[in-house]
């Protein structure tokens, strides 16, 4: 149950003429207990790779254990909304979420989204929202509706879909890599059309610096965001897409890599990023079964030696089915080895830095607001890959706790 009550008292401290506003206050606590096994390579030799100098050998095998206290999803929101007539509306939002409900934010390089920090003021009416704030990307929204864990967000295909893997391209300017995150700029949802909605985002991250010189200086980092969803409410399948652009995420300088193989650009250089995520799935009664393509790439400009391009394709095969009691939920997210382009000699060697990782949830319903809930995740990394904390991560997290909604 969500509580609502009149904001009177924030309207009449206004010099405006007082105006009404439904608020809305809502949230959801879920405290867990986590536990993890995992064994991978010793990262003693940190940059071994497939590209990497020597032999480009790993060291031993370690692994460890751990049992703690952890946050599926816990998140806090406060949305105010005003009926501004004739189908108008205006209205702002903040939403605070817990450490494993988190994204990366791309206007604050370095943010290691430990709280997702979401707000935005709106303004809308029959032909869509137009909001100023900091939300969700579209490639985000197409993953969180497409959960088949009812949006716990927590772990699994957040690791793998929207990205290459640490082993591929970081950005020296420490802008996030992954698509699937936050950040602030200007957002528009379009209305419902007989089943077909769009959204689309712009983003700049304000870290343009003076130059002394055309090639120096740091480089404007933009990026375009979109996605369409078609999902009929009288037809048993729907379908969807999200892509995103983003220009210089490099900062115009080069960028470092965990396949052992140094970049050298030329100063001043751009680099541009895509990402392209495709699919649907079908119902039959309970039961929903989807499958997603994703493809990400990642090219810099002015290459002198080194990669000038990295990118792999990932499947996500999401299975949903509603019980009496609950939901059960599974997962099956596959990483292709990358592929890639270098300019110096002896070309790309990307065996060995897929992954795969497997899960299963069980919902519990306890009452129309609580439920007990367990997950389980597997991730299996090819030796070279860095999709989990370490190189050839073999993982199993196991998750219980009970969540409860307002």
């Amino acid at each position: 149950m969500k509580v609502k009550y009149l904001a009177l008292a924030v309207a009449a401290a206004c010099v405006a003429p007082a105006a009404q506003a439904d608020v809305t206050i809502a949230g959801t606590f879920a405290p867990v207990m986590l536990y993890t096994n995992n064994g991978s390579q010793d990262t003693t030799a940190a940059n071994a790779g497939p590209l990497g100098t020597g032999s480009g050998a790993l060291g031993g095998k370690s692994s460890f254990s751990n049992f703690q206290p952890d946050n599926a999803s816990s998140r806090f929101s406060i949305t105010s909304t005003e009926d501004l007539g004739n189908g108008g509306s205006a209205g702002a939002f903040i939403d605070i979420r817990g450490a494993q409900g988190g994204f990366t934010n791309q206007n604050a390089p370095g943010d290691s989204g430990l709280v997702a920090f979401r707000y935005g003021a709106s303004i809308g009416g029959g032909r869509g929202k137009l909001e100023f704030g900091r939300n969700f990307s579209p490639y985000t929204w197409t993953m969180i509706n497409n959960d088949p864990h009812g949006g716990a967000i927590y772990f699994g295909g957040y690791q793998i879909i929207g990205q290459a893997g640490a082993q591929a391209f970081w950005h020296s300017s420490n802008t996030a890599h992954s698509f699937i995150r936050t950040a602030t700029g200007v957002h528009y949802f379009s209305p419902d059309l007989s089943g077909f909605s769009f959204k689309a985002s712009y983003i700049r991250q304000g870290n343009k610096t003076a130059n002394t010189a055309p090639t120096t200086g740091t480089k404007e980092t933009s990026e375009v965001r979109l996605s369409a969803d078609f999902a009929p409410a009288d037809m048993p399948f729907y379908l969807g897409a999200a892509y995103s652009n983003r220009k210089n995420g490099n900062g115009g300088a080069p960028r470092s890599t965990g396949l052992g193989l140094a970049q050298t650009q030329t100063a001043g250089s751009g680099s541009t990023d895509t990402a392209i995520m495709a699919g649907g799935g079908v119902k039959f009664g309970d039961l929903k079964v989807g499958i997603w393509v994703d493809q990400v790439k990642y090219k810099s400009d002015g290459v002198t030696a080194g990669l000038s391009e990295v990118k792999r394709t990932a499947v996500w095969i999401p299975v949903t089915y509603a019980l009496p009691t609950g939901s059960l939920g599974a997962a099956y997210i596959s990483a292709g080895d990358l592929k890639g382009s270098n300019a110096s000699a002896g070309g790309f060697n990307g065996n060995d830095t897929g992954a795969q990782i497997l899960q299963l949830s069980y919902s519990h319903n306890i009452s129309k607001q609580t439920q007990a809930l367990a997950m389980w995740s597997y991730t299996s990394a090819d030796k070279f890959s860095l999709y989990g904390a370490q190189y050839g991560a073999k993982s199993n997290q196991v998750i219980f706790g009970i969540q409860h909604s307002f």
